[in-house]
């Protein structure tokens, strides 16, 4: 009991340096931002590969301490329940110690405009707060919400938790409103105060995100998508390799990763997955990473 049940092996291949990472991948993503701004296919793709830009993974509104539900940012769930006829882009599973807080996250082209040029909403802005405003009207229905919980499989432990979502919208460029101050003040009033409205410039890699992977939902099923190159195993994190499948799977397909990293993590994944099924976990150091 009072005892580290778990490994840390000393002098492994190290992952790359979150300060490279961040480095790289932001000056990736400015790329995008000036190469392909009328293509929300290539920014979808970026953010599951890169889960850290995405925000909400510790709440939208406030910062919880606690890792959201399977460590991941689960990327168009396909979900089965007959109300859900929307697939939001991505989700992020938030808690803290009192609420679960599902961050429901859309994104749009980043060239799309949030007004036209006498100074009205957009009709494309309009539909994008759209799909915010209907998923507020589904889950504000209990019924609506145990569905929610049956779909994404979710725990007792965490639906004893107040349940409380977020919701974020990815949409338009800085350009169009940083430089008058009108414009700035019509934006912040577009929409309510649990919704986030968030410029694609505002994106960048969170520290905090340095393990956090990209999942799909199929079937009540979480699938690993992809992994950060920053990953490392920790005892904190072990238990969601009961929760989500196929991690061992994509360790092949890391990008920016030695071989020699992602054979250490192959070796690895069978110890910490055991260590995530046991009950009797012993002392456990969060700061133990390898």
């Amino acid at each position: 009991m009072f005892k580290k049940n778990y490994e840390i092996i000393q002098n492994a291949p190290a992952p790359i340096s979150w300060d490279e990472y961040s480095r790289s991948s932001y000056d990736e993503y400015q790329s995008l931002l000036q190469k392909c701004g009328n293509d929300e296919s290539a920014f979808q793709h970026f953010l599951e590969r890169n889960p850290s830009f995405v925000p909400g993974a510790f709440e939208l509104f406030g910062t919880s301490g606690h890792y959201p539900f399977t460590q991941s940012l689960i990327s168009q769930p396909q979900l089965n329940g007959g109300l859900f006829t929307r697939i939001p882009d991505f989700i992020w599973l938030a808690q803290d110690s009192l609420f679960f807080t599902p961050v429901l996250i859309e994104i749009e082209k980043p060239n799309k405009r949030t007004f036209t040029a006498s100074g009205t909403q957009s009709a494309e802005f309009t539909q994008a707060l759209g799909q915010i405003t209907e998923w507020k009207a589904i889950l504000s229905e209990p019924e609506n919400v145990l569905q929610f919980y049956k779909c994404f499989d979710i725990p007792d432990w965490i639906r004893k938790k107040t349940f409380a979502p977020q919701y974020g919208l990815i949409y338009g460029r800085r350009s169009e409103f940083e430089s008058d101050p009108l414009v700035l003040k019509k934006r912040a009033q577009l929409v309510p105060a649990d919704v986030m409205l968030i410029s694609f410039d505002r994106l960048h890699p969170d520290p905090k995100g340095d393990d956090l992977l990209c999942s799909t939902l199929c079937h009540g099923k979480y699938t690993v998508k992809t992994i950060p190159p920053t990953y490392r195993y920790s005892p904190a994190t072990a238990d969601n390799f009961s929760v989500v499948t196929g991690f061992d799977i994509a360790i092949p397909f890391m990008e920016k990763v030695s071989d020699e990293r992602k054979d250490f993590l192959a070796s690895r994944y069978a110890c910490w997955k055991e260590y995530g099924q046991i009950t009797s976990k012993g002392i456990l150091c969060p700061s133990d990473r390898e």
